[in-house]
């Protein structure tokens, strides 16, 4: 029985501890997930959700970043860890149309940044990473998902606040918004007039 059950895990599973959670995949996403076993970190759940997050995230395999990320965000994680994870949540799911997902876990991800920035800068070098996907992905969803323009430069303001963004790169990117605005409200004129000619 025993050398059965091990027979039914990868080996990379079982020594990553996740042998519950592989049980219960349908046999469509073991197969996904097979072919990132062989390069992924197995010391622990984490490391090794993580490892295969990043693997999938840069071959723009979204839907199996998010059904790894789900899963590791229902362990016990500290508030670094989970920032971690959201990191690598939060693109996936704006690349599988998900923006509602990708927005909380956005403001998941800055909740973290206002508590907990001096521990998260501390394992850079007394720096944040350069780049934040809560940050970025938040204007990626309020403007280009939403088209709301005004929540995107309201949480640019706020960024400024927080010390996540320059006042220079914020009035260039409110800039870039007003010109795109426009330019949206040209094409729907246009458009308008075409269809009443």
């Amino acid at each position: 029985m025993i050398f059965g059950r091990q027979r039914d895990f990868p080996e990379e599973i079982s020594k990553a501890g996740l042998d519950e959670w592989y049980s219960e995949m349908s046999d469509q996403n073991k197969v996904k997930l097979g072919r990132y076993l062989k390069n992924a970190e197995t010391s622990s759940a984490l490391g090794f959700s993580l490892s295969v997050m990043e693997t999938a995230n840069m071959e723009e395999n979204h839907s199996l970043t998010v059904l790894v990320g789900e899963n590791i965000l229902k362990s016990n994680l500290t508030e670094t860890e989970r920032f971690d994870v959201l990191e690598k949540l939060i693109p996936a799911y704006f690349g599988v149309k998900r923006y509602d997902d990708c927005l909380k876990c956005c403001n998941d991800g800055i909740g973290i940044l206002e508590n907990s920035a001096d521990k998260i800068k501390h394992r850079k070098g007394d720096r944040l990473p350069e780049t934040l996907m809560c940050r970025n992905y938040t204007v990626n969803v309020l403007v280009g998902a939403y088209g709301d323009y005004d929540a995107g430069d309201e949480a640019m303001d706020r960024f400024c606040e927080m010390g996540l963004m320059s006042e220079e790169d914020v009035r260039y990117r409110k800039q870039s918004h007003k010109i795109r605005k426009l330019q949206r409200t040209f094409d729907g004129v246009f458009s308008v007039k075409l269809k009443n000619q």
